[in-house]
């Protein structure tokens, strides 16, 4: 007969159920819930390794892992979150298990976030999500999802959203999008940079739609003369817009507004800035160039990006 491993690798799953069926050892319940994962059985095989639990000795860090994976696969990630703690305060065991638990905590958030970028979900799942989740890529994930109903069915839990403190500016900010595409039309407040702004959102011109948009891209390509450059660029124009809404950023001239890009994107490289040469060739004034790459240096401090792991 072959030792139960040996089944197991020839896929012999219910055999080695049926044979390890009246054991009372504990040497063969790997096997047996190595089984009933082969057989697609997770319950049986989560109830498993409950039922022993702190006895599996050298092959604890095998079923811890196997434990989790399968807990992410059901989607149950709470229950992961909680046995994940139990394993944490567990005895040494190795520097190799150490580093997986250091780590397993952000593979089941990044699993949490994917599951939830996938799954449709209904307008009771966002609205809870918008009231008790502070996660902010699973709050954005969520906030997208509303363009999939009214809008105006979610405006009263968007602005309580836009009112809670601690939240990231980028989440922040876009249920005040999404009221605007939604054409809301009551006056609503809103701090945003230290500045208190009433508004009405129908009235107000949405993101990236200005026609001066494309002009201040393709002037920043055209001095940048270096695709890698007008990338950071732009890229960092695209964040400030967002982060100075509702202020309309094409306040600035399309010239000023560009130079201040290059020389923020100049620094990002540690390239040397030539503020006066870059003033000259754009015809703006120099002191002006100066204060607004200040400025929104100031401002992208202060409005981090949204973080894989918070």
């Amino acid at each position: 007969m072959d030792s139960l491993k040996t089944l197991i690798e020839k896929r012999q799953f219910q055999l080695v159920l049926d044979l390890t069926a009246n054991t009372r050892g504990t040497s063969d319940i790997p096997y047996r819930i190595s089984a009933y994962i082969g057989l697609g059985k997770l319950d049986e095989a989560l109830r498993l390794i409950k039922q022993y639990q702190g006895k599996f000795e050298d092959a604890t860090f095998n079923i811890m892992k196997v434990h989790l994976e399968m807990l992410m696969t059901l989607n149950k990630y709470d229950i992961a979150y909680q046995e994940l703690k139990y394993y944490q305060n567990l005895p040494y065991i190795s520097q190799e298990v150490e580093e997986f638990l250091n780590g397993a905590e952000g593979m089941i958030r990044t699993h949490e976030r994917n599951f939830q970028r996938i799954k449709r979900k209904s307008k009771e799942e966002i609205i809870e999500i918008l009231e008790k989740e502070t996660d902010s890529l699973i709050l954005l994930s969520a906030l997208t999802e509303i363009r999939n109903y009214n809008i105006n069915d979610f405006s009263t839990h968007l602005i309580k959203l836009m009112a809670r403190e601690n939240i990231n500016s980028f989440v922040g900010i876009y249920p005040l999008f999404l009221l605007v595409s939604g054409g809301y039309a009551q006056p609503l407040s809103l701090t945003k940079n230290g500045k208190l702004y009433t508004v009405v959102p129908k009235d107000l011109e949405p993101p990236f739609v200005n026609q001066n948009y494309e002009k201040v891209v393709a002037l920043i390509e055209e001095v940048a003369k270096d695709p890698s450059l007008s990338e950071v660029a732009v890229s960092l124009f695209n964040e400030l817009i967002i982060i100075l809404y509702p202020e309309n950023i094409f306040d600035e001239s399309i010239n000023l507004l560009s130079g201040a890009l290059l020389a923020i994107a100049y620094d990002h490289f540690q390239i040397p800035r030539h503020d006066a040469a870059l003033a000259e060739g754009l015809g703006i004034d120099e002191g002006d160039l100066k204060d607004l790459v200040r400025k929104f240096k100031q401002l992208l401090i202060e409005n981090p990006p949204i973080k894989a792991v918070e």
